[in-house]
């Protein structure tokens, strides 16, 4: 659990970058003694926004088809992770997701559980989606987006009475119901998939200000209980965040405890300070330049991955797969190695085969496996601009 290089600007030019990172020169021109294909890649790279540029490489040999967005956040954009509708259960195609965030590119983010769930915890705006499993695999990216993370994070859900100091720490948010001897908690993000339970002990409390980041990490924000109450029908959150037990419990006593008016301050952490976006994936591919344990007899398959050089700047790789004569696709190891001769010195596998896409000024520039857009349930975007979510 470590920051990542700080995110500075990009000292030499990104196409002639990107085309020496790969081993080769500059295209060659054919000449009359020369008449076969390009020798090496072909690469294209087209400028997006300031700090923002779009680079195709097609290799013909495999073949094998890699699309890149370079992103320097130092420059007046914004790195964005997003699910695709309000609440979950959440499904999109990303041309949608890319298009109703206003963004200037995206690619899929996430593996989805089968219902319209990140698999690993998720974090959007200051608000933490869900708590998953151990062994998560995360990159999150600081508030101010001078520091990027790339590893296991510590999740951990709190909600302190602020009237007399005691801590509820939460064993779940946004997952499913108590057992006797837990706490959970519920926010709108969970939606119909993960709403507060019926035959509970639960207590609503209503937001007082936004979020902010929290000393020494993580998210806080104020909030004032509003009800609590044991009652067969589900308690709902109504714009604020449930907390659940099952009745006849200590923690309902304590919970039934809590009158309308008392302050409370919910605090969410991954373990790393000022984060308010992340997105998990799997596995890492590297880390501070080192490979990582990988996969090693994993076939080619369409994949999307991220990176992030020693300058700071964010790598979204999408690759091509399954389509023989257009693109037969990376395996882990492939997709590790383009990422490293991109630059980067850490790396994240992001989910692959058909929702492996990248939507660019609102057009799929890629050619994802299925044929079509598949709905995907989060997206790591780049937004012109601040974050208006922030």
């Amino acid at each position: 659990m470590k920051p990542v290089h700080p995110i500075t600007r990009p000292l030499a030019l990104l196409a002639v970058a990107t085309m020496l990172a790969f081993g080769v020169g500059l295209p060659i021109r054919a000449t009359a003694d020369d008449s076969s294909k390009p020798r090496g890649p072909i690469v294209k790279t087209k400028r997006i926004a300031p700090g923002l540029t779009f680079t195709t490489i097609v290799r013909r040999k495999l073949p094998l088809r890699t699309f890149v967005l370079r992103a320097d956040l130092a420059e007046a954009i914004t790195l964005d992770t997003t699910i695709a509708t309000d609440a979950l259960p959440s499904r999109r195609v990303l041309s949608r997701i890319v298009r109703s965030n206003a963004a200037l590119a995206g690619v899929n983010g996430d593996f989805d559980e089968g219902v319209g769930n990140t698999v690993h915890p998720f974090a959007q705006d200051g608000e933490l989606l869900h708590t998953a499993g151990p062994g998560a695999e995360m990159f999150a990216v600081t508030r101010d987006e001078s520091q990027t993370f790339l590893d296991v994070p510590k999740v951990r859900v709190t909600v302190t009475d602020r009237s007399s100091g005691h801590v509820f720490v939460l064993d779940r948010w946004n997952r499913r119901a108590a057992e006797p001897g837990e706490i959970v908690g519920f926010s709108p993000l969970g939606g119909t998939l993960a709403a507060p339970p019926p035959f509970s002990c639960s207590v609503r409390m209503l937001p007082q200000g936004p979020s902010q980041p929290a000393d020494p990490d993580g998210v806080e924000r104020e909030f004032v209980v509003d009800v609590s109450i044991c009652s067969e029908a589900p308690l709902q959150p109504e714009g604020g965040v449930v907390i659940s037990t099952p009745p006849g419990t200590e923690e309902a006593t304590q919970l039934l405890a809590l009158v309308p008016g008392t302050p409370m301050r919910l605090h969410w952490t991954l373990g790393w300070s000022n984060v308010f976006d992340a997105v998990g994936g799997d596995p890492i591919l590297l880390r501070d330049g080192t490979p990582a344990p990988i996969c090693t007899s994993c076939s080619r398959h369409p994949r999307t991955g991220l990176g992030v050089t020693a300058d700071g700047e964010i790598l979204l790789v999408v690759i091509d797969g399954r389509q023989p004569r257009w693109s037969r696709g990376a395996t882990l190891g492939e997709l590790r190695k383009i990422l490293r001769d991109l630059g980067a010195v850490d790396a994240l596998n992001l989910d692959g085969g058909g929702s492996s896409e990248m939507v660019v000024e609102g057009d799929v520039v890629n050619r994802p496996s299925d044929g079509h857009e598949r709905r995907i349930t989060s997206a790591v975007l780049i937004l012109p601009g601040p974050d208006p979510g922030e």
